[in-house]
């Protein structure tokens, strides 16, 4: 049984990674391989990460040639 979840079977394709306590309600790994689910998670990550730092940074640069406009209110 999963670690993570007792009333569920736990995965055999998790055995060997890192962090296995048998999580995976959707049965993911049963129907796909693990390695291309490691790299789509890195990958999604990154991107999500990046588009982060992206939105806090055009509040304070602007791109060379075009002009700064601020923050509408809506008060």
């Amino acid at each position: 049984m999963s670690k993570s979840l007792p009333f569920l079977t736990r995965p055999e394709n998790l055995k060997g990674y890192v962090g296995d306590v048998g999580f995976d309600p959707m049965n993911f790994a049963e129907s796909m391989d693990m390695n291309w689910l490691r790299e789509a998670e890195i990958k999604h990550g990154r991107s999500s990460m990046l588009a982060t730092v992206g939105f806090i940074m055009q509040q304070y640069l602007t791109i060379p040639g075009y002009e700064h406009t601020d923050d509408s209110n809506m008060a």
